[in-house]
């Protein structure tokens, strides 16, 4: 991000004044594996302090 951020700063042309960046900080996050049996996998991800809480969500 600040490598990103220091180049626009030297090359302000480099993308068109009118676009907006945005940073997220997802609080969880789903993964979805789908299977040929439809016996799909599905992990859910939260965030827990300085690290991420792994879940089996299905099945």
């Amino acid at each position: 991000m600040r490598e990103s951020l220091a180049r626009l700063e030297r090359e302000p042309g480099l993308v068109p004044p009118q676009w907006t960046l945005y940073t997220l900080r997802p609080e969880q996050v789903e993964f979805w594996q789908g299977d040929k049996e439809r016996e799909h996998t599905r992990l859910g991800y939260r965030r827990a302090d300085a690290s991420w809480k792994k879940e089996l969500l299905w099945p």
